[in-house]
């Protein structure tokens, strides 16, 4: 098994090639159908990142290959299905690829706020928790992706416990306020205690920002969504709400907009938004675009987008950042000598057949004699002694798993005892027979 993290964002593509990739809807459940070879897929998306992981076994059937080997191929074929979904070429598919150690650092450095925008952001913790949810939900979480995504989110934790990152509030939605604040002061506007807020979109986004609007003392706040949840969002958060037939004199009222709906297409066209009063400003915090572009030229309008954030975000404390790392780095280490140790498993289990099997033929041949000891009292020792002799072989198999011994271990164990028990690579139980393990994400 080896978990690989091919991902887009904001680090090394532009927000709008990150758009144009993240548009696939169910794209881990059409990654298992094309590839099933695959053990699992997750898929993660944010306001600037597309990142899939995926569970892909050591060595592919028929192909000769393993190890290193493996992972350009199961990259390639990532790749190629995404393409094919997006109805782009395949050169025109960029993903940065990590595998194995790599990867489990930069998903753990991810789940931490170290790769986000704004660093430090805790918004990224929510979605890796959606993204694992959707996976169980479609039947695409192996059991080793569903444990990575639990020890980057503990990890997570602790980076927020352990450091300052956290506690200075950063966020991309906080970042965005910060200039739309100071866009409503450029433009004599109204402080945002006083303005009349209206908020397009209900997704994760659309609370993070009502909650943020809430500490920064604005109570004017209504929210409008063409997928008719509306009244239902502004219920549960205590804000006002806007329908189809209302939204355009909402707009003339308000001298903020924030969208944050990404849906594909704009929400806010130019000719929409020309009918209105001005000045406003209008926050898009949108990946996939809520407002057309050509709004921005249009006079009494200011406009602020994601790239605006992206280079208003502050930088982070460097000594803050040098701690994260060194907890996530000591945490991934930790992952993967658990991860070592579990993938001795089958190992154990098929030694425990074994010496089960063994006892079971010497059980078949006792008889009881009179004057001599039952069967049942055999039987009971005879269970004893096979228990002490698994024991150590059982301890040792797991730390050599820890240790990345399995190897050796495989080949002792079978000049010792004879038996084949390498672990399997090629499994076919399916996702929910392997996802049955406790997780506290």
């Amino acid at each position: 098994m080896t978990i690989h993290l091919l991902s887009a964002d904001h680090r090394y593509q532009s927000l709008d090639e990150v758009a144009r990739l993240s548009r696939v809807d169910n794209l881990g459940p059409k990654l298992m159908r094309a590839l099933p070879y695959l053990r699992g897929a997750v898929v993660v998306r944010t306001c600037n990142r597309l990142a899939i992981l995926v569970d892909a076994p050591s060595r592919l059937a028929g192909s000769g290959q393993s190890g290193s080997d493996v992972a350009p191929a199961v990259a390639d074929d990532v790749r190629a299905v995404l393409a094919h979904c997006v109805e782009l070429s395949l050169e025109q598919v960029h993903l940065r690829h990590l595998a194995g150690h790599q990867a489990h650092l930069d998903l753990f450095a991810t789940a931490a706020g170290l790769e986000s925008m704004v660093v430090g952001e805790r918004e990224i913790a929510g979605q890796l928790r959606r993204a694992f949810h959707a996976a169980w939900e479609e039947d695409t979480l192996s059991c080793d992706l569903g444990r990575a995504l639990e020890h980057a989110s503990r990890t997570s934790r602790l980076v927020a416990t352990q450091t300052g990152l956290a506690s200075s509030g950063r966020s991309v939605v906080a970042v965005g306020l910060d200039l739309a604040t100071q866009a409503l002061q450029d433009a004599k506007l109204r402080p945002l205690k006083e303005v009349q807020v209206v908020l397009v979109g209900t997704g994760a986004y659309a609370g993070a920002t009502v909650t943020a609007l809430r500490e920064l003392g604005a109570t004017n706040v209504r929210v409008y969504s063409r997928s008719e949840r509306a009244q239902l969002f502004a219920q549960g958060r205590g804000i006002g709400w806007v329908d189809e037939a209302r939204l355009a004199q909402a707009l003339d009222a308000a001298d903020l907009v924030v969208t944050c709906r990404g849906l594909g297409s704009p929400v806010l066209t130019r000719e929409i938004v020309q009918r209105v009063k001005t000045p406003l400003v209008i926050l898009d915090l949108a990946l996939q675009r809520d407002v057309e572009a050509a709004v921005a030229d249009l006079a009494g309008i200011s406009y602020i987008d994601l790239l605006s954030v992206q280079r208003a975000v502050p930088q982070a404390h460097g000594e803050q950042v040098r701690a994260a790392r060194e907890i996530v780095a000591r945490e991934v280490e930790v992952f993967e000598r658990s991860l070592g140790a579990r993938s001795m498993d089958p190992v154990v289990r098929r030694l425990r057949d074994h010496v089960d099997e063994v006892v079971g033929e010497e059980i078949s041949r006792l008889r009881p004699v009179d004057g001599c000891i039952s069967a049942d009292d055999a039987t009971r020792a005879l269970r004893h002694l096979a228990a002490r002799l698994i024991h150590n072989p059982t301890v040792m198999a797991r730390k050599a798993g820890e240790s990345g011994q399995q190897d050796a271990y495989l080949e002792a164990l079978q000049l010792v005892l004879g038996m084949d028990a390498s672990p399997s690579d090629t499994l076919t139980v399916s996702n929910k027979e392997r996802n049955v393990f406790t997780c506290a994400l």
